[in-house]
């Protein structure tokens, strides 16, 4: 008698920890990894043009997985500060501008002057490195190398191209 309620204890102690698996791994923090951009059908949320250039894209990821794409970053940036701004964010992505990998918003760097070319004419591009956004500005010959922080300072209106 004693063994057969050893047995069914344990049993249900294994379907506990089974099940205490299961609620922890549902619980871990969710990845929001980001999507393709595919410029036949991804439109920018803000100014509703194509996302043409790959090389300019950014994307915003909630939390419940709706994914929005903007051709440039100064799309996404005014859409954090007006329609999204109550939006459950669990990502934002910008495109290296090299090598066209999808970086983290926050850990990007950025090349910034109202003359550099961008599809809204924001004038800032991103690379992963800060190396890299350094040797844009020194190509370039203008410019000035931020990182997330520093992008408060950025006059975010189309510029002329």
């Amino acid at each position: 008698m004693m063994e057969k309620i050893m047995k069914r204890s344990g049993l249900h102690l294994l379907l506990l920890l089974a099940f205490l698996l299961f609620v922890s791994a549902c619980g871990s923090k969710a990845s929001y990894e980001p999507r393709a951009v595919n410029p036949e059908i991804d439109a920018c949320e803000v100014c509703n043009m194509s996302v043409a250039h790959e090389d300019f894209a950014t994307q915003l990821i909630e939390t419940d997985g709706t994914v929005h794409m903007f051709d440039d970053i100064g799309c996404m940036v005014k859409y954090l500060h007006g329609e999204g701004k109550d939006k459950e964010v669990g990502a934002t992505y910008v495109r290296d501008f090299e090598t066209l990998d999808w970086v983290p918003f926050e850990q990007a760097y950025h090349a910034y002057h109202p003359e550099f070319w961008t599809p809204m004419a924001y004038g800032v591009v991103s690379f992963e490195t800060k190396e890299q956004a350094e040797s844009y500005v020194e190509k370039e010959g203008k410019g000035e190398v931020l990182d997330y922080n520093g992008l408060e300072k950025v006059n975010w209106v189309m510029q002329d191209h």
